[in-house]
């Protein structure tokens, strides 16, 4: 085992480079007390509807990643802390450390919606990258599967996926400051430090972090991937008709691109190829009571992205005889997208009795996107601009009927500029059949993504307008129970989907032009099995297992190549299963060790990132462990090893995934 010496110093710098400070004891400490009962009690969720509601009310299948587990098992991005969710996949096409997406429940990337404390930061047509992408200051993570336009519009077709600023508590100042260094056996190393500050009174409340990361990836051209980011939120209460909260967050992401997108062994790395990107995110909410049973919240949001792609020409096809296309050309872009958005939501209790209750919700929102491409290079230089506004209106009814019934009926019309209002009207139901103990839950739904701004309005050399186009919509519909096991030993949750996708959009040539032209052409479906199970059976012990079967079915092709893309093949990029256990022990109070393994399935992929032949991946299974341990009130170190035999596997076709990789840190708390 080659471990370099950077991830020596690294580590020894993390353990002993910062003071001790104050007094009170570890947070992670805290939160893994081994007397906790391990039952699944129902919590307030604010992912997936209006009204923040309990988990036991919804009739879709929704998973949350809370402090606890980001402290138990610390994530180095934030892509990571979502590898175990039942239905996700992350898709790494270039390899650990490149762009990185997520799918959820089979359906393409562009179909999930991110929020950063409720605010929308997916790019432009709904894609979003999460490389570099930090988990600085966040200490819960909200994911709703299933079709959410009814309450989010536009891209949120296969779920939303919700990171989340603390909230200050009120009391002195508490400071937490986290070290890592680590990094991979092959050319691996790492490093990230983060702070945050948090403290306030009954009435004023603060929130702020901030961090530095860097990785320099497994190739023999490193990523050097730098993460630079900052958070504040602020929180008032100044009566007790008034809530008022606001926050910012800043992030600056720089990183070279040395795979290409026929992989990182059959051709040279790319030693030019590099991506920056600046993230601002910010949004100011107030909350007014009136009269009890009747809120008003109104919600003004922005969204900044500058990103830089560039490369150079490094005349690679000097280098061998390919026979596929290799991109080598003096290249430059330079996006900015703007979007705004202002919202209102008002609820109001409609009625209350022994064991029923009835709430309405309901609102609209103004959007705006503006983006601005510039572009130099080989291909000549270009500017183009696009704007286009968004208005929706929402409805959405709560109602719990009796001990044993809930219900949830909603929906959202919702106009882009441009083409014609889309209705996504979304039901589920939950029937207790034993109250606290034994549940079964259905829901339905429609969903839909808005074409991007290119697709509808882009008129060039290469590509023609189509302000006729469509949005991609689709249909689904999922069961499920939830049995929580007596006497705190755990809970076992189990979910059946089916979704269909219409009018998906494809790039095809224009008639009687050289140019193409986007088009609603395509249909595919997806449909899986999710599992989620918690067990406690000793006090100190405790498990669990997440995971799914997806099944997915290229039902119309046109416009894709038939090779690609045959009629009644599966969709590339899906694994048929991803599935995750784990073990936790706790021999005694200071120490927490938790044992994980995953395993991820056989899948479909192309030889190259959009095209190419479609050959099979071989599934493959991580083993990985993480230990914590408190040595002092106000120090704790841990551990975190992946990959543990360092098995030779693929994130894509001639892309390989991590080799062994080892990381220490150093937790420090007032």
């Amino acid at each position: 085992m080659r471990l370099q010496s950077f991830v020596v110093v690294s580590t020894f710098l993390s353990i002993v480079g910062f003071p001790a400070a104050a007094q009170q004891p570890d947070s992670t400490t805290e939160q893994s007390d081994t007397t906790r009962p391990a039952v699944r009690l129902p919590e307030f969720v604010v992912t997936g509807t209006k009204l923040p509601t309990s988990t036991d009310r919804l009739g879709f299948a929704l998973s949350v990643v809370d402090a606890r587990q980001l402290a138990i098992e610390p994530s180095f991005y934030a892509i990571d802390a979502l590898r175990e969710l039942p239905g996700a996949y992350i898709d790494e096409a270039a390899g650990p450390g490149g762009p990185a997406i997520v799918r959820l429940r089979g359906g393409e990337e562009v179909f999930t919606q991110i929020l950063m404390d409720g605010v929308q930061i997916n790019q432009n047509g709904g894609f979003f990258d999460f490389q570099g992408f930090t988990l600085t200051n966040i200490e819960r993570i909200e994911v709703a599967r299933g079709p959410q336009s009814a309450v989010y519009g536009s891209s949120a077709v296969s779920g939303v996926v919700h990171f989340m600023t603390p909230r200050g508590r009120p009391g002195p100042a508490r400071m937490e400051i986290t070290s890592e260094g680590g990094g991979a056996i092959d050319n691996g190393g790492s490093f990230r430090t983060t702070a945050s500050l948090s403290g306030g009174t009954e009435i004023v409340q603060y929130s702020m972090g901030g961090g530095l990361t860097y990785s320099r990836g497994i190739y023999d051209l490193p990523d050097d991937t730098w993460t630079r980011d900052v958070s504040v939120r602020l929180d008032a209460s100044p009566s007790s008709q008034w809530d008022l909260t606001t926050t910012l967050r800043y992030a600056s992401i720089d990183a070279n691109r040395p795979v290409r997108d026929p992989g990182a062994r059959r051709v040279p790395l790319d030693p030019n190829a590099r991506n920056e990107r600046d993230r601002f995110i910010g949004s100011a909410q107030a909350a007014f009571r009136p009269l009890p049973g009747w809120t008003n919240q109104f919600r003004v949001s922005a969204y900044t992205e500058d990103f830089v792609f560039e490369d150079q020409r490094d005349d690679v096809a000097m280098t061998g005889d390919f026979d596929f296309f290799i991109f080598d050309a003096d290249f430059r872009l330079d996006s900015r997208l703007w979007r705004t958005a202002v919202e209102y939501v008002g609820s109001n209790l409609l009625g209350r009795g022994a064991a029923s209750e009835i709430t309405l919700s309901y609102g609209g929102q103004w959007e705006r996107e503006d983006l601005k491409d510039v572009t130099a290079g080989d291909f000549g230089d270009g500017e183009v601009m696009f704007d286009r506004n968004a208005v929706a209106g929402f409805a959405e009814l709560h109602a719990d009927v009796g001990a044993r019934v809930s219900l949830l009926a909603g929906t959202r019309v919702e106009k882009f500029e441009g083409f014609g209002a889309e209705f996504t009207p979304r039901a589920s139901a939950v029937l207790h059949v034993v109250p606290a103990l034994f549940s079964v839950r259905g829901a339905v739904g429609r969903a839909y993504k808005a074409p991007n701004l290119q697709e509808q309005f882009a008129d060039n050399p290469f590509i023609a307008a189509n302000p006729d186009l469509k949005p991609e919509t689709s249909t689904s519909w999922e069961v499920g129970t939830d049995l929580v096991l007596g006497e705190g030993r755990g809970f076992i949750g189990v979910t059946y989907f089916r979704q269909h996708f219409e009018n998906l959009i494809r790039f095809v040539a224009l008639e009687n032009s050289t140019r193409q032209i986007a088009r609603n052409l395509g249909q595919s479906r997806s449909e899986g099995l999710e599992w989620s199970v918690r067990v406690r059976p000793a006090r100190r012990v405790r498990g669990g297992v997440d995971g799914s079967w997806i099944s997915t079915e290229i039902l119309d092709n046109t416009g894709l190549s038939d090779q690609e893309f045959p009629e009644g093949a599966s969709l590339p990029f899906r694994p048929t299963v991803v599935t995750s256990a784990f073990v936790e022990v706790t021999p005694v109070d200071r120490l927490t060790i938790l044992a994980r393994g995953t395993v991820v399935g056989r899948q479909t992929v192309l030889t190259e990132r959009f095209s190419g032949d479609r050959v099979v991946l071989r599934s493959y299974f991580l083993p990985g462990f993480t230990a914590n341990v408190r040595i002092a009130p106000r120090v704790s170190l841990y551990t975190r090893i992946e990959n543990l035999f360092d098995a030779y596997y693929k994130t894509a076709f001639d892309r390989p995934g991590i080799p062994l990789t080892v990381a220490a840190g150093v937790r420090l708390t007032n």
